[in-house]
């Protein structure tokens, strides 16, 4: 006997998980928990996602942050992702009196929200990192004005 087959699984390669680096495999999960999702709200008949300021403002941070070199492409493509959604929920949210400045910016998050949508072709390296960081600065924008309604409503109950 080896002494490599002393120890059980030694003789294997190490292989690194492929769920881990399928981006094809998360996008489907992610459309198979939506479904439920919906379909777990139509049955309680709650319409409305819980707004998770403090992880949107973290994510913001982090796709926002200067750096040298561009960062690897599977971070910024998940960053995206992360900020996609944030941005969907936060446009669902009703932040009071849709003036004309929140009427162009719901335009700008549509357009970038089509510029990544999974149907839209891929991007280069650079040009997904600068929709990454302008999706960051379209979600920070709804964030702030979600907490402003917010904080409207707490002063008028």
């Amino acid at each position: 006997m080896t002494l490599s087959r002393r120890t059980p699984g030694a003789h294997w390669r190490p292989r690194p998980l492929l769920f881990a680096t399928d981006t094809e495999a998360h996008r489907r999960l992610l459309i198979a928990l939506r479904r439920c999702l919906r379909h777990e709200q139509q049955a309680s008949g709650h319409a409305g996602y819980p707004v998770d300021i403090v992880t949107i403002s973290r994510t913001v941070l982090a796709a926002l942050a200067l750096r040298v070199a561009l960062p690897e492409r599977a971070w910024v493509d998940t960053t995206i992702l992360k900020l996609r959604g944030n941005l969907e929920l936060l446009l669902r949210e009703d932040l009071g009196d849709p003036g004309p400045q929140v009427g162009a910016l719901r335009e700008d998050a549509r357009r970038l929200l089509d510029l990544c949508s999974p149907s839209a072709p891929p991007l280069p390296p650079l040009h997904a990192y600068e929709l990454m960081r302008a999706l960051a600065g379209t979600t920070r924008s709804f964030a702030v004005l979600y907490q402003l309604r917010q904080s409207a409503r707490e002063r008028g109950q």
